[in-house]
């Protein structure tokens, strides 16, 4: 079965910490839990014996080294697209929801985070409309490449959790509400059947 294995990257805020709007401009490391969480998902790979028939990796170090595990624990190599760059949150970039919800209102916050709606003239890029773009012609490519007759593998996108959210877009037509999100670590399974795509698991978490 053509496998595409959709992956947000691990932890980024050591527990405790209050967590922000992490974006495409912060290249945060992962923490110790954060790369307990990459060899998590190597492992489950590993354990199922999946033939990869490729990694792909956002240009974030978060993302490339979660990446970078999964790899090597299938002896490939992993290449990076700068459409997996997750949202540059503009205003919101480095502030927690309580911060933004104290700068610039408490509604403005609950639409993006439960209704999935996005924010206006607080900077985030690239447009919403260039992401979309993005994400279908990603999808696109992923689709031909696991839709050809002699191709039974997995293929393996590490990302953020913005880019994830506009993937369950892309692919319900739903909005990206609080429904697409996905948790650190967790991995999503699709299989491309027909002219598109069906969700088999979202917000999984690694066995």
């Amino acid at each position: 079965m053509a496998t595409l294995l959709l992956v947000r990257h691990g932890n980024t805020f050591e527990a405790g910490e209050t967590p922000t709007f992490v974006g495409g401009k912060t290249d945060m490391k992962l923490t110790a839990a954060g790369e307990e969480q990459g060899r998590a998902v190597a492992a489950m790979i590993a354990a199922h014996d999946l033939p990869l028939g490729g990694v792909i990796s956002g240009p974030l170090i978060r993302t490339r080294r979660f990446a970078e595990m999964i790899a090597q624990a299938a002896s490939t190599v992993f290449t990076i697209d700068e459409r997996l760059c997750e949202i540059d949150y503009g205003l919101w970039e480095n502030k927690s929801s309580d911060e933004v919800k104290t700068l610039y209102g408490a509604s403005i916050v609950e639409q993006w985070e439960k209704d999935g709606i996005w924010p206006e003239d607080m900077n985030w890029a690239p447009s919403e409309a260039k992401l979309i773009r993005n994400v279908d012609s990603l999808l696109a490519e992923q689709h031909k490449k696991l839709s050809n007759p002699k191709t039974d593998a997995t293929r393996v996108i590490v990302t953020s959790n913005g880019i994830l959210r506009y993937v369950y877009r892309a692919i319900t037509g739903k909005a990206p509400d609080k429904a697409a999100k996905v948790g650190t670590g967790c991995f999503c399974r699709l299989e491309a059947e027909g002219e598109g795509w069906t969700i088999k698991e979202w917000n999984a978490k690694p066995a």
